[in-house]
């Protein structure tokens, strides 16, 4: 894929030339202007009415002088226009490839004023989003407006921010409808990941092998093999979860995304904790730590691994670090660091306090977390409702677990 196809095209749609219009009318309106004020000695107000409907598409020179009435540099250079478009084009490609964007996007940055108030208008709002600005919702009033390509990238976004795990889904198909890259197709790997449906991942492998082999995208291929590592370690499976994690680091051990080998490492260390395997948990979440992982996260999972494995006392400085973090931790992490520190306890599995906050934690994750976090606890929670006499209870958990694995999996 050449960079040009990456955003945009040459053509631009009839709904893409409107957007001039709609730009200068919210910002005459911002202004408080009126439209004679606006266009005296440009235009007729019965055709800034039509520019600003989109019902006409006006030249530059007459849309520069509309925008510098308004205090507004409206570029008509074409040369100008042509670096701006190739600076996007570069972006996008970046962005899939995992390259650097920021070089780019500070570049893109220095022209702001500009790009705000031109036909790249959605095109610089996107990047601002994928480089974590609070936009979307000047993005969203634009939607009616972009074109296909802008509007698949816009519905990536979203995805990350709608809660609805279907919905999730449903944006992200939309997207690799229009893209047909790996990137997208990664993102709906994403999403399956969070609503559990594991065999949807597995399914993709195909597809997005051939994609990324086409493309050349290293990175995504080796991203598409940590996604199905990851289903495979949410079901326990070693022998398929080591065999696309492993395959995943190889892609990129020698490359210059080292610091990304970090979250395949602590999946393996997670894993292995679930496996009862604590020597090899501890080992590969010390991989993590070597590679820049410093979460929350990690530093439960040593706690647990060291807790599970008769060592409690090792697992004191993790905990008292955990205990430091939790003004900055979410609702879960708070109740995760009560779990451990309920572990350390002598016969915690009969404790009463323990079962109802091992219920809060079930609550918890259903709400904010995918499966996998869920499936972590599944042992101890099964034997903590046995321990206490509450054997329905236990049942209707172990059902809840296997049918969310049969339904997304078989």
């Amino acid at each position: 894929m050449s960079k040009s196809d990456s955003i945009k095209n040459t053509d631009r749609p009839a709904r893409s030339a409107k957007l001039p219009g709609l730009l200068l009318k919210s910002e005459r309106i911002r202004q408080n202007k009126g439209q004679k004020e606006v266009c005296y000695g440009i235009c007729v107000p019965s055709y800034l009415s039509k520019i600003e409907h989109g019902s006409v598409c006006p030249d530059r020179k007459i849309l520069s002088e509309l925008f510098d009435r308004l205090g507004i540099c409206y570029e008509e250079d074409e040369a100008k226009l042509s670096c701006y478009r190739k600076l996007i084009e570069d972006y996008f490609y970046c962005l899939q490839y995992e390259l650097d964007t920021k070089t780019i996007y500070e570049k893109l940055q220095a022209e702001e004023e500009k790009l705000r108030y031109s036909e790249y208008a959605i095109d610089w709002l996107l990047i601002r989003a994928f480089e974590q600005e609070e936009v979307m919702l000047f993005l969203e009033e634009l939607e009616a407006y972009m074109e296909p390509k802008q509007h698949a990238y816009y519905h990536l976004l979203l995805s990350l921010f709608v809660k609805d795990v279907e919905q999730k889904i449903l944006l992200c198909k939309e997207a690799c409808e229009t893209l047909h890259h790996s990137y997208a197709m990664n993102f709906l790997c994403g999403a399956y990941l969070l609503a559990g449906n594991y065999s949807a991942i597995h399914a993709m492998e195909q597809r997005i092998v051939a994609a990324a082999i086409e493309e050349g995208n290293t990175f995504q291929l080796a991203d598409f093999c940590f996604l199905n590592g990851s289903a495979y370690a949410c079901l326990n499976m070693e022998e398929m979860m080591m065999l696309y994690y492993e395959r995943g680091i190889r892609l990129l051990q020698n490359t210059g995304w080292q610091n990304r080998l970090s979250m395949p490492y602590y999946n393996i260390g997670a894993a292995y904790i679930n496996l009862k395997k604590y020597d090899l948990a501890l080992t590969y979440l010390k991989k993590a730590e070597d590679h820049g992982e410093s979460s929350i996260d990690l530093l439960q999972k040593k706690a647990i691994a060291l807790i599970r494995m008769g060592r409690k006392e090792a697992a004191v400085p993790f905990l008292e670090k955990l205990r430091e973090t939790l003004s900055e931790a979410s609702y879960v992490d708070l109740l995760k660091y009560e779990e451990s520190m309920m572990e350390c306890e002598d016969g915690f599995l009969e404790n009463p306090k323990y079962l109802e906050l091992l219920e809060k934690l079930i609550h918890a994750i259903r709400a904010e977390r995918h499966f996998g976090h869920l499936y972590f606890y599944r042992d101890v929670i099964v034997e903590a409702y046995k321990k206490q006499r509450k054997y329905k209870q236990a049942l209707e958990f172990e059902r809840e677990i296997s049918e969310s694995i049969i339904k997304n999996n078989f």
